[in-house]
């Protein structure tokens, strides 16, 4: 289960709206206690996707409308800012642009690649133009080949 405060939940809705109608990226700072993380602060990060992996010839893959890359750099940032504040990195999230908040098969591919185990979650913020729209959590599989919903709570 995850749990994100109300700052929290309004903190990645106004970073998708504001991204809209591209997709947006950030890391979620918090506390871990077995599998259950309470987040208490995002790391909102810059989209830096520029086709760095397509899935196949006909992919769009300079897309951002549809597609995020999490600069490493940033991931680094924001695991100092979460150490300074005693949390840690405990996920993710990202938006869909006129989508629902279900993982895409490329968001299974770059999952396989964050590491941060089976505890590490994957929020998906939906969003149209007039505003966010549902908020899920998602899990990556032990063997990497499917998402399992993950439980949303709030503080």
């Amino acid at each position: 289960m995850i749990t994100l405060t109300p700052e929290v939940r309004a903190a990645i809705a106004t970073h998708a709206q504001a991204s809209y109608p591209n997709e947006c990226v950030g890391l979620l700072l918090g506390t871990l206690e077995g599998r259950s993380k309470a987040v208490v602060a995002t790391y909102a990060a810059q989209n830096s996707w520029s086709g760095q992996v397509a899935l196949s010839e006909t992919d769009d893959a300079d897309s951002q409308r549809d597609r995020f890359y999490l600069d490493p750099k940033d991931y680094l940032r924001a695991d100092r800012e979460a150490q300074a504040q005693g949390l840690d990195v405990v996920g993710c999230y990202h938006s869909h642009p006129d989508w629902p908040a279900i993982p895409s098969e490329r968001d299974r591919v770059g999952a396989q690649g964050v590491g941060g185990g089976t505890s590490f979650s994957f929020l998906i913020q939906s969003v149209r133009s007039d505003g966010a729209a549902e908020l899920a959590s998602w899990l990556l599989a032990e063997d990497g080949s499917r998402f399992i919903a993950e439980e949303l709570g709030s503080r």
